[in-house]
């Protein structure tokens, strides 16, 4: 068939897919079966991706038929992840998509493929070595839970597309996935960090706040982070994607979010970074979302909290296990003291706990009074 035939079979097609008439798409997709191979990767896989958004399973079975294969399937995925077309993401998942590879070359017919970034809109996948190290960068799985925004790279192909989305039937349709078990380790874990990352996003203009996209993706992440601690879905760098979540100017609701989740991981996190020890203010905060973690982490939230006099939040410590030990009030004591908080110094001898080896206190009153 001529060149200029097929261009045009492929243009009926897209037009059919997004006519939304199922019939009309089927034929449109099989009448290309016979000249396969003269269509471009590019273009095939923009048939898939269009067929993923607008179609039904059986318009995306006619897609699979009428192409052998497709060098990439991971942005249809994230496509029908988005649009909370389930009969179409099973489908996908079914032949073993994943949300996270790479283009292959083809196999069934010779063709020179763009670079890869062409396919994946130059988003990390699953071999980019920085895969999870700035959880900022965008991944595949981060399309999942954006809306169609009309970027030049949505679509592989003219004309771009678009179509409705809700967020809430997303997120749903992914954490039933996930707790099915449809999602391996790494893919799991990639796309709790991506709906984290739409929540820290939604709440980071001071002006501007999007208090319902970041409420939606707050739920999933806690519906997610329930199967990982619970059933241990996920690999160990959900500890990492949470930590990485608290950076400075970060809207509290984010930080205590983590707090309610994973206390150990913002515990962990004021003990090493400096600036975090500086916002006495958003620690403060985040004391009625914790949780006791090990003696020296405790201990490092008392001495800070004592170094500023927060009498109230020291008061909400003292059923702590592994945090009234006394080196730590020693040194907590010291810092109220340092301070010219004497009122505070004074609560923590009264809390100090008592010597068994019949030695002398090493504070007393005359120490609060320097």
């Amino acid at each position: 068939m001529a060149l200029t035939q097929t261009t045009q079979l492929v243009s009926e097609a897209r037009e059919a897919l997004q006519s939304g008439n199922e019939r009309k798409a089927i034929d449109a997709l099989l009448a290309l079966e016979p000249v396969y191979a003269e269509v471009s990767p590019t273009d095939a896989v923009d048939l898939l991706e269009r067929a993923c958004t607008f179609g039904t399973r059986p318009v995306v079975e006619a897609a699979y038929q009428a192409f052998p294969e497709f060098v990439y399937e991971g942005w249809a995925l994230a496509m029908a992840l988005r649009c909370a077309n389930e009969p179409v993401a099973r489908l996908l998942l079914e032949r073993g998509v994943d949300l996270l590879g790479t283009p292959h070359q083809p196999t069934t017919y010779r063709a020179l493929l763009p670079h890869e970034g062409t396919f994946t809109r130059f988003g990390l996948t699953r071999r980019s070595p920085t895969l999870f190290i700035n959880p900022m960068d965008p991944t595949v799985c981060s399309e999942v839970f954006e809306p169609f925004r009309g970027r030049a790279n949505e679509s592989l192909a003219k004309p771009a597309y678009s179509a409705p989305t809700d967020l809430d039937a997303t997120c749903n349709l992914v954490a039933q996935l996930a707790q099915e078990g449809r999602f391996d380790p790494v893919v799991f874990d990639d796309l709790l960090r991506a709906a984290l990352v739409r929540a820290w996003h939604a709440l980071r203009h001071e002006d501007n706040h999007d208090e319902e996209t970041a409420d939606t993706c707050l739920s999933f992440a806690h519906r997610m982070l329930q199967m990982h601690f619970m059933r241990s879905q996920g690999t160990e760098y959900v500890h990492r994607i949470l930590a990485s979540l608290i950076v400075p100017k970060v809207h509290p609701r984010i930080v205590s979010f983590v707090c309610d989740e994973a206390p150990d991981v913002f515990l962990e996190r004021l003990h090493t970074l400096t600036w975090l020890k500086r916002d006495v203010d958003l620690v403060s905060q985040m004391v009625p979302h914790l949780t006791p973690g090990n003696e020296e982490h405790n201990g490092c939230l008392l001495q800070l909290l004592a170094e500023h006099g927060r009498m109230a939040e020291l008061a909400l410590l003292e059923a702590w296990d592994r945090t009234f030990t006394l080196s730590n009030v020693d040194a907590a004591i010291e810092a109220a003291s340092t301070a010219g908080h004497a009122e505070t110094a004074a609560w923590l001898l009264a809390h100090r706990p008592h010597h068994t080896t019949g030695t002398s206190d090493a504070f007393g009153l005359d120490d609060l009074l320097l």
